[in-house]
């Protein structure tokens, strides 16, 4: 069977931070390397839009294409859009603004997806100084546990969340 993945990621919504980009991926078969039951034949699984700058309040515009093509064995470990939202300061400093993902629709026709995404809250004085002054939230030590198939809590104390559509 094949699957084509055709859209854009079209904007960030909600976030306090006024310069964002998208550092996006698809994954499949689980992110599982012993697995290999889909193939991309076409276009790329990863990449990152463009820093866009807009005033504070308003959402921002990456309008970046997706355009896929995957073969497949089987219906296991169909595609997810994992993404990761950033902001960027004056200096070029990237700081954390969240994580997300969705699954992609596995059926035929057009979509609007809303993902949200959330980042982990400072937890201690120095975290919170740290975020204050210089932006720098927490982050992950493996990214790869926002999508895999485990059973993951994101508590509101422990967590900002955001939204932005894809």
């Amino acid at each position: 069977a094949e699957v084509h993945v055709v859209g854009s990621i079209a904007q960030g919504e909600d976030f306090d931070e006024p310069s964002l980009l998208c550092k996006w991926s698809i994954v499949t078969d689980d992110g599982r390397a012993d697995n290999k039951r889909w193939t991309l034949l076409e276009g790329f699984a990863s990449g990152q839009t463009q820093v866009d700058v807009m005033p504070r309040g308003e959402p921002c515009v990456w309008s970046y294409p997706l355009d896929l093509h995957y073969s497949t064995t089987a219906l296991q470990g169909w595609p997810k859009f994992h993404c990761e939202v950033w902001s960027q300061d004056s200096h070029g400093r990237n700081s954390l603004a969240g994580y997300g993902f969705c699954y992609i629709p596995s059926s035929p026709g057009t979509y609007e997806l809303k993902v949200c995404t959330w980042r982990p809250k400072p937890q201690s004085w120095l975290e919170y100084v740290s975020a204050f002054f210089l932006g720098a939230y927490p982050q992950l030590k493996d990214s790869d546990l926002i999508w895999r198939q485990v059973t993951f809590f994101c508590w509101p104390s422990l967590c900002d969340r955001r939204c932005f559509l894809a």
